[in-house]
């Protein structure tokens, strides 16, 4: 209903009411810096709901909340489900008051992405910046200056002026934080939490993983994780002759294959251009895409950066990208595309062709050359890690 309304409004008064907003929340937190701070309570943020590695970082400290009596858990979201978080987190929807309420008093705020301009950091409040991203292909931040816009490079120096902690994967990631990201605070160089559950899975959560699924223990999965190109609702680089890929799959590592398909999410909305079936499914809305990649065998992909956190669980990852010219001119790259350690293929035959070529040995010695030279921390405990420095922040 309310969206239908916002159709109906011209855009001036859509204008004025957003600005109008804008003042609201920023007067709400400008009281609410009145209060005093909360030194047990600990505010987690994550734009896209409960995922990404504050949600990695959120059940962890749920598991350690005993050991600080009276901790309060904030979990803060555009889109907030109650229905994935454990009992001990208290969800919350984005600019709610309550939700300012809990930023403006917090002793210790965790975010995975930048906060919004309005949002001030007081003295006594402590804020880890864990990221939505480690080892990257594309370029970010500051190497991808002249397409964000002044507004949001600003605001990115502002975030990163005011952060206390990043958290790195690499060394990689350790020098892009340096050089790119406007930052020179410390880093805690002990991985990403959500890759936890890549290096470090129980055989309960993968069960449950595969039940929520409706994949059963027996079947093998691939994953089809295309990344978004800019521009038009064009949705021919997503298409795949999918069936002739599960022969491939069948007859290169036997058993029986699922397809699990993954769009970007500016993209899921036009998936109904895939037929799923038993075989091929839309794994497009599953809540956690580093739960689905726990629990699969096999990743096709393009520019994504999962393709680095995919392989760190020794497993096959392929690349395929029909316009990498096209695609490298518009974001640029960090690494040379044709030096990744992974098979690519321009063609939808090319693809099929490197699955029946694939050769595991090669592919092992290539990763492992490819991240010697980045100095991965990954240790599958990187959640623990920053729940660590949390309740050490906690308790000071």
């Amino acid at each position: 209903m309310r969206n239908q309304i916002k159709q109906m409004l011209p855009k001036w008064v859509l204008e004025i009411l957003k600005h109008i907003r804008y003042l609201w929340i920023v007067v709400l937190f400008h009281i609410f810096h009145l209060f005093p701070i909360s030194r047990k309570r600990v505010v987690i943020c994550n734009v896209w709901g409960f995922g990404d590695n504050a949600k990695y970082v959120a059940e962890e400290l749920v598991k350690q909340k005993d050991r600080v009596s009276g901790l309060e858990i904030y979990f803060i979201a555009n889109h907030p489900d109650t229905a994935y978080a454990p009992k001990g987190i208290t969800v919350l929807k984005t600019n709610s008051i309550k939700a300012i309420f809990v930023l403006a008093t917090a002793r210790t705020w965790v975010d995975n992405n930048r906060k919004e301009n309005y949002i001030r950091k007081r003295r006594g409040q402590y804020y880890i910046q864990t990221w939505h991203g480690g080892i990257a292909l594309k370029k970010i931040e500051k190497d991808y200056e002249d397409k964000l816009g002044t507004k949001y490079i600003t605001n990115a120096k502002r975030d990163s002026a005011m952060t206390d902690l990043y958290i790195s994967n690499s060394s990689f990631c350790t020098n892009m934080y340096r050089n790119s990201f406007w930052y020179t605070g410390e880093i805690l160089e002990c991985g990403s939490p959500r890759n936890d559950i890549l290096l470090n899975p129980s055989n309960q959560s993968l069960s449950e993983i595969r039940t929520r699924l409706g994949v059963s223990t027996e079947a093998k999965i691939a994953v089809y994780a295309p990344t978004y190109r800019e521009g038009d609702n064009n949705t021919e680089p997503y298409e795949l002759d999918f069936d002739t890929l599960l022969k491939a799959l069948e007859d290169k590592f036997g058993g029986k294959w699922i397809i699990a398909v993954r769009l970007h999410p500016l993209v899921s909305g036009q998936s109904g251009f895939i037929k799923y079936n038993s075989k091929i499914i839309n794994a497009s809305h599953y809540r956690d895409v580093y739960e689905l990649m726990a629990v699969s065998d096999l990743l096709i992909t393009d520019y994504s950066n999962i393709m680095y956190e995919f392989s760190f669980m020794k497993k096959p990852v392929i690349l395929y990208a029909s316009d990498v010219e096209e695609y490298e001119k518009e974001r640029g790259f960090y690494f040379d595309y044709q030096s990744l350690p992974y098979l690519k293929a321009r063609t939808k035959e090319e693809l099929i062709t490197n699955i029946y070529n694939f050769d595991y040995n090669n592919y092992k010695e290539n990763i492992e050359s490819f991240f010697n030279k980045l100095t991965i921390y990954e240790k599958g405990n990187a959640s623990k890690k920053v729940v660590e420095r949390i309740i050490k922040t906690v308790r000071n």
